[in-house]
């Protein structure tokens, strides 16, 4: 998985660091808060990460700042999981209630802090569940989409790029990164990524009535909005 850690203790960071590319994770670490909320703004390649890893205190913010900028203003859903040194109950019910999914308490063995990382990346790779967003029903058994209790007519490949797209939302998407993870290929003509948003916007009549929005950023790709 690509995971992102917030730490701005160093020996920290790099025993983190260690422990999770051994385990053949790819890391991008941070030691302030406020340069992973603009990379989290930034979007594109820089924001495409599959797992958030947070401490608590920070010298310019906190972990739970953090959280809340991710869950509300960017309305991202990555698998969160705290380790602090922040142990009162108190305070992991606060984090729980604030989107995060997981939260351990250092000093932390590896063994178990590996095993909390698997156990939400397969809660990420569970792709079997319907996804519901708005008022959209995402069916990926059926490859099928619902709104207002009708079945959209859209082709799988449409299917597809709208499921990521949808649980993307908030993020900027190169026309690079969704043939890459959509189409699987790399060098294919990116005109045909902007002909399939084109379809899914009419098939799904995505707008602002409908609660979301896909905008197009010149020279780089789409970020669907909620709005």
């Amino acid at each position: 998985m690509k995971i992102w850690l917030l730490e701005d203790d160093p020996a920290q960071a790099e025993l983190l660091t260690t422990w999770l590319e051994e385990a053949d994770h790819q890391v991008t670490h941070f030691d302030r808060g406020g340069n992973l909320v603009a990379d989290l703004e930034q979007g594109g390649e820089q924001g495409d990460f599959d797992l958030l890893i947070l401490d608590w205190e920070l010298p310019d913010t906190t972990g739970i700042e953090v959280l809340n900028h991710v869950r509300t203003k960017i309305h991202w859903h990555v698998p969160t999981l705290f380790v602090t040194q922040r142990e009162a109950e108190s305070d992991i019910v606060h984090a729980l209630a604030n989107g995060a999914d997981d939260y351990m308490v250092k000093q932390i063995s590896k063994g178990e802090f590996l095993a909390r990382i698997n156990a939400l990346g397969r809660r990420l790779a569970n792709e079997e569940l319907d996804f519901e967003i708005g008022p959209y029903i995402f069916k990926p058994q059926t490859q099928s989409v619902v709104l207002d209790g009708q079945v959209c007519d859209i082709t799988a490949k449409d299917f597809e790029l709208a499921w990521y797209m949808f649980r993307h939302a908030g993020r900027l998407l190169s026309r690079e990164q969704l043939l890459r993870d959509v189409w699987g290929v790399s060098g294919l003509n990116t005109r045909t990524v902007d002909v399939h948003v084109s379809r899914i916007r009419k098939s799904l009549s995505i707008s602002p009535e409908r609660g979301f929005r896909i905008k197009t950023i010149y020279q780089h790709g789409y970020r669907l909005e909620e709005i």
